[in-house]
């Protein structure tokens, strides 16, 4: 037992400070801005869904995570180059294998940009995520290359970035929000056909957000966002196409 204590302090101070920043990026700072997102995407559409956050722990995790592990991927794919940069700047040795695969993905990634821009994609939404993606990789950048005291300064920067753009443009981050609920067919304006277990009439809309006990969606005859209680509903059909 003293020798493990003895070892642990023997541990250079600057490790467990880059150590916490760790943490904290992973399990604090991720999804505490997800869930900002998250409450952006209810306020966006003019509804709240109390049994969302209190019942719905396990599914509402699961969507922050789809949504950052997103923009994490995306965020590698769009600016890979610039950890190669800042790590040829820190005087790293970096593989010439992984500098030709970042380029090729990173090419690759940007031809597809410049597609979606001819074809009339909403640009709105890509210039946020590109903002979010860069904001993203340059705190990786500092966790990877950088000393403690600059990673605990980039966590709070990163911070204030990405909630300022996130609240700053609400209809883009809702947007970034819908990808991980319309991947698992529970939201982002995916359209929903709803069969009232008494009466068997079929309501038809835009689905928000399937919550443990409700059913949040636009009505197609209606404006503004309506609640059907899952305990009214027979069943319900989400098209993903």
């Amino acid at each position: 037992m003293d020798d493990l204590i003895t070892k642990i302090k023997s541990v250079p101070n600057e490790i467990w400070w880059r150590t916490l920043s760790y943490i904290i990026s992973a399990f604090f700072l991720v999804p505490n801005i997800t869930m900002i997102m998250f409450l952006i995407y209810m306020g966006e559409y003019d509804f709240f869904s109390y049994d969302f956050f209190t019942e719905g722990i396990f599914g509402m995790k699961l969507f922050f995570v789809t949504t950052a592990f997103f923009l994490l991927i995306s965020s590698l794919a769009i600016f890979s180059p610039v950890l190669l940069i800042v790590g040829k700047v820190k005087k790293k040795k970096i593989d010439k294998q992984l500098i030709a695969l970042s380029i090729l993905f990173t090419l690759i990634t940007w031809s597809i940009l410049i597609l979606e821009f001819i074809s009339g994609a909403d640009t709105a939404r890509i210039f946020f995520v590109l903002g979010m993606c860069a904001v993203i990789i340059t705190h990786i950048s500092v966790l990877i290359y950088f000393k403690a005291k600059a990673q605990f300064i980039s966590l709070g920067a990163i911070t204030f970035c990405i909630v300022f753009m996130s609240f700053n443009w609400s209809a883009q981050s809702s947007k970034v929000i819908s990808i991980g609920l319309q991947a698992f067919g529970v939201g982002g304006d995916l359209s929903i056909t709803i069969t009232n277990a008494q009466s068997g009439v079929k309501t038809k809309g835009k689905l928000k957000l399937i919550s443990p006990k409700f059913i949040y969606f636009t009505p197609s005859t209606e404006k503004g966002v309506a609640s059907y209680s899952l305990s009214n509903v027979g069943y319900y059909v989400v098209d993903k196409k």
